[in-house]
């Protein structure tokens, strides 16, 4: 009965430390991408962009924009508001996204008080002068009919990276993406049409801490080859966890809503 017994106690320590040195399960590729979105703007944020907009050396737009977001695991929804230039002010824009779903897109025109839905299937559109497009807007937000994997583990900037391959549909090529372990933020991207050219990069140049101690991208840099832009994206401010007024993440209602002064 005693050696029974210290059989069973054996055994049941045995079970617990091969249990304890198990290797905790890794994450997936698209598990890392629903962190980003999540980390990012899961509990509501609100960011001050300053976009500048070169084409070869000469500047020829900047604009100076507020951005709301709000994500869940269902839906990540991104309000634009822009402040300057002065023909720009008052502009809007409100983007909806699902995952596996074609993204919803609405503009409002302030002059006429109109609200009308954008085409998303032109990924190369542009977005209020500023140079952005679909692709900045959605770069984490899974496509229906992608497919991504992990590649490898490397460093940008001395910060331990994910880098995930985003095979995208319908022969738009691919999508290399650079996330931090830490923050789960995209430190660098590469869009590559079929024949493995880059037509659209991303690269975070600076960062800062928010009020809450986040290490936060304040500068990236867009470059687009094929025509010769190049973006310079500021961040200059960024609240987490704010409460965000429901009536800008409403199609009805984004347009006309008014802050409080």
């Amino acid at each position: 009965m005693r050696h029974g017994i210290r059989y069973f106690v054996a055994l049941t320590i045995a079970l617990l430390l091969s249990g304890f040195s198990r290797d905790v399960p890794a994450m997936t590729a698209a598990e890392i991408l629903e962190q980003v979105v999540l980390h990012n703007f899961g509990d509501g944020v609100r960011l001050a962009v300053s976009t500048r907009t070169f084409k070869g050396s000469k500047l020829v737009s900047q604009h100076a924009l507020w951005v709301v977001a709000k994500s869940s695991k269902e839906e990540t929804t991104l309000f634009l508001d822009f402040d300057e230039p002065p023909e720009s002010k008052g502009m809007r824009f409100l983007f909806i996204m699902r995952p596996g779903k074609p993204p919803e897109a609405y503009s409002y025109l302030p002059a006429a008080r109109k609200t009308l839905p954008l085409a998303v299937e032109d990924e190369g559109a542009d977005i209020g002068g500023t140079g952005l497009t679909m692709q900045d807007i959605q770069v984490a937000v899974a496509e229906e009919g992608q497919k991504e994997s992990i590649l490898r583990e490397e460093k940008i900037a001395g910060r331990d990276c994910y880098v995930i391959e985003i095979i995208l549909p319908q022969g738009k090529g691919k999508r290399l993406v650079w996330v931090s372990k830490e923050g789960f933020h995209v430190l660098k991207s590469e869009h590559r049409d079929k024949d493995g050219k880059i037509v659209r990069s991303v690269l975070v140049v600076e960062y800062f801490k928010t009020k809450q101690g986040i290490d936060w991208p304040r500068e990236e840099v867009i470059e687009v080859p094929p025509k010769g832009l190049k973006i310079v994206m500021r961040q200059d401010n960024a609240v987490m966890g704010i409460q965000i007024p429901p009536e800008i993440l409403k199609p009805e209602t984004f347009g006309d809503f008014k802050w409080l002064k």
